[in-house]
């Protein structure tokens, strides 16, 4: 059975989106390394982590990299929100710009939508403040009308719970003569958030969006360790034997592996090698976010996107394969290039309902993505009404998608 992903198909549909490390890439790095195992795989900081577990030196060394690394330029700063942004680094800044036309093409969907509906999920893996920040400066830019729930309440300060993701917006005019919801984007991290912090009360999860808390400074005798550690992972001529090598030559004494190690289990996030968190408060609201993420999935005429995202998550995995059991819903796969859509239709070889973005003109990245897949921009639009939307030609429209369960 073939498909095609067609935006004028689904835009009406219940759409829910998973946006993994793949979109955030320039901005963080992903979890790819470049050293190999004993059969020539290049390992990445959960296979690593997984092999090492056991190893408390080991552990606590990989994730001072995997801290400087993937986690502390995507804390929470400061920084103005009138782009560009001088305080970016240019890389920083077209991930950041890539975040924002997504955003904008997604509130151009939902205002194609029905007046009573208007609503979309984004599920995101991600540590960083991509979407936050793109929705800073979006907002600021007055571009369009849109409201983004983070699932929490409040002023100075904010308070999560996963019940406000159904709270809605209503625009009721200057007399009263018009009820329109606002578009509103839900904005879910998956496997927790960077901007979550313990709270006063022991049942209550803050968000912060100001200076983070969860800064770790390291000195320079752990610097240039690290350095020296990230300089042979990310080297492609390295193999086992030279991280072997490595761990029984360095001098963890130099390191101040607890008080890391302290500060870094304070972070409310899941890691690569443990799907729990240490705190039960934040555990249960990444489970909450999971349920959620079920629950939408069920409804009739659902639609879930992903793009950035590897699946190896095992948790996300089993969850949304039995959600593929829904026969209303259908998944897009976002597929890099074609190893990672081979490697796709591996893994949901068995679900008739899967169907895989893919490009014919190179590797599709966060760009090709808002340029030629997930825009309205290659439609035209009259204005008979406000879910009229009429197609150009089918042959300038058509993504290159591999058929449900085949090859491209």
């Amino acid at each position: 059975m073939a498909s095609e992903f067609k935006l004028l198909d689904i835009y009406e549909q219940n759409l829910n989106f998973l946006i993994g490390a793949g979109a955030s890439y320039g901005f963080l790095p992903t979890l790819a390394l470049e050293a190999k195992d004993e059969i020539g795989n290049k390992y990445t900081f959960e296979t690593l982590a997984k092999k090492y577990e056991s190893n408390e030196q080991a552990t606590k060394l990989l994730f001072m990299l995997y801290y400087q690394e993937c986690i502390r330029d995507g804390l929470p700063k400061v920084f103005s929100s009138i782009p560009p942004n001088p305080n970016r680094p240019p890389e920083q800044e077209s991930v950041v710009h890539e975040y924002k036309r997504f955003l904008s093409n997604l509130i151009n969907v939902l205002n194609r939508q029905k007046p009573s509906e208007r609503r979309a999920n984004i599920f995101t893996t991600n540590y960083d403040n991509c979407f936050e920040t793109a929705t800073e400066e979006l907002l600021s830019e007055r571009a369009a009308k849109f409201i983004v729930n983070d699932g929490s309440v409040g002023f100075q300060k904010r308070t999560f719970h996963t019940s406000n993701f159904n709270h809605r917006v209503v625009n009721k005019g200057a007399f009263d003569r018009h009820d329109t919801l606002l578009p509103q984007v839900n904005l879910l991290h998956a496997h927790g958030s960077v901007h979550w912090e313990q709270g006063q009360s022991d049942n209550e999860i803050n968000l912060n969006y100001g200076q983070s808390s969860y800064i770790i400074i390291f000195d320079q005798n752990e610097l240039d360790i690290i350095r020296a550690f990230k300089g042979l992972l990310y080297d492609s001529t390295k193999s086992l034997s030279d991280i072997e090598d490595f761990l029984g030559s360095c001098d963890f004494s130099n390191l101040r592996l607890d008080y890391f190690w302290d500060k870094y289990t304070s972070i409310p996030i899941v890691n690569p090698t443990k799907w729990k968190f240490h705190e039960t408060l934040f555990e249960e609201a990444y489970y909450q976010i999971l349920r959620h993420l079920s629950y939408e999935l069920e409804r009739p005429n659902s639609v879930l996107i992903t793009f950035g995202f590897s699946f190896a998550d095992e948790h996300l995995l089993s969850l949304i394969r039995r959600a593929l059991s829904n026969p209303s819903l259908t998944m897009y796969v976002s597929c890099f290039n074609n190893d990672e859509l081979m490697s796709m239709q591996d893994k949901f070889k068995d679900y008739s309902n899967v169907g895989y973005i893919c490009s014919e003109e190179g590797d599709l990245d966060f760009k090709h993505f808002n340029d030629a897949k997930f825009t309205l921009d290659k439609y035209e639009r009259k204005s008979v009404g406000q879910d009229s939307i009429e197609p150009t030609p089918p042959s300038s429209l058509s993504s290159e998608v591999a058929p449900y369960g085949g090859e491209q």
